[in-house]
């Protein structure tokens, strides 16, 4: 079976890969570097899922997903003809970071692996801000 990649448009299968393990939680859904931060810190519970149901709904979606079969398995991007690879870490200026926040990685992490900085954000993880990285396909 192969790999399909299609744009997230269903918001089951977004809430498959990135939503809570309970509906009622205050985190996951990937929200802090798509939108503000006080918008962020603001959304709670239900209201989160609904903003991710208003953000899929976009042209473009805001991002692709990776089906084997029908199952959701994975965020993709090349597949679908993305010119580019994105990751929003944080920039911890080599300051040390609260592991259990490193999930994102690290500004210089990504320059290792060859991304540069395309934009600032307005999202700020454990007091560092976060910054779009990209690396052209």
């Amino acid at each position: 079976m192969s790999i399909d990649v299609r744009p997230a448009t269903v918001f089951d299968d977004v809430a498959v890969l990135l939503g809570p393990k309970k509906p009622t939680s205050n985190v996951c859904f990937c929200l802090s570097y798509r939108i503000g931060s006080k918008e962020n810190v603001a959304l709670r519970g239900p209201d989160r899922a609904e903003r991710v149901r208003e953000l899929r709904a976009h042209d473009p979606a805001p991002g692709v997903i990776a089906y084997l079969g029908d199952e959701p398995v994975g965020w993709a991007a090349r597949a679908s003809g993305a010119p580019a690879v994105e990751g929003y870490p944080v920039d911890n200026h080599g300051e040390k970071v609260n592991q259990t926040m490193m999930y994102v990685g690290t500004k210089a992490l990504f320059e290792g692996a060859g991304f540069s900085q395309a934009a600032e954000t307005g999202s700020v993880l454990d007091g560092f801000p976060r910054v779009l990285m990209r690396l052209d396909l």
